[in-house]
């Protein structure tokens, strides 16, 4: 005699019928993404592969143009460098344009401002004060070279005037003096070369 389900094995069916339909679904869905995945890696691999060897393609048919601008400015570095630095020597105030008792600004001090900030090209117009003993003395002599600046530029901005401890060989302008009037006193008269014999007989 035949048997018929009942409904609760029916149900039991179904949802194990279910539940092996989502379970397979999931798995063809995971390879596809899976095969998906590695599909984009391999095009991404390639892509970034072929541009590379585009990149140094044209890298090495250009060669060395790529490397010259490079190359120029490492060689010109240390040139521009000296350059600062004879400018910063060149501006700087020493100890000698300073009095030494009272620290104010003699005279070839003020006569080197007034060249810096009107003679000097526009780019190194900058004020370079030399290291006193201690730092009230630095700041003094840096206050009253920026007064004197001041006073000096009728108009545009004051040019910076910077510490510097850079070692300092100038002279005391009066030793200058000095020799320049021993120069000026060994200075023989102007006279005419005498006349030579080749001279008279031919006259």
């Amino acid at each position: 005699m035949r048997s018929t389900p009942s409904p609760e094995g029916n149900r039991h069916c179904k949802g194990e019928r279910k539940m092996i339909t989502r379970l397979v679904a999931g798995v063809v869905l995971g390879s596809v993404a899976l095969g998906w995945a590695a599909e984009t890696q391999a095009e991404d691999w390639i892509c970034k592969a072929m541009s590379h060897v585009a990149k140094e393609t044209k890298r090495r048919n250009c060669w060395p143009d790529p490397f010259v601008a490079p190359d120029r400015q490492s060689v010109r570095a240390p040139f521009a460098m000296m350059v600062q630095n004879g400018w910063r020597r060149q501006n700087m105030l020493s100890d000698y344009h300073f009095e030494p008792d009272t620290g104010t600004l003699t005279e070839a001090g003020r006569l080197k401002i007034r060249w810096i900030l009107r003679e000097a090209p526009s780019q190194h117009r900058l004020i370079y004060v030399h290291t006193a003993d201690s730092p009230e003395q630095t700041a003094a002599r840096v206050d009253q070279v920026q007064q004197v600046a001041a006073a000096m530029v009728h108009r545009g901005d004051l040019p910076p005037v910077l510490e510097t401890d850079i070692p300092d060989q100038g002279w005391p302008a009066s030793q200058v003096d000095i020799i320049g009037r021993k120069f000026e006193a060994s200075i023989p008269d102007p006279r005419l070369p005498e006349a030579s014999a080749d001279s008279s007989s031919s006259n």
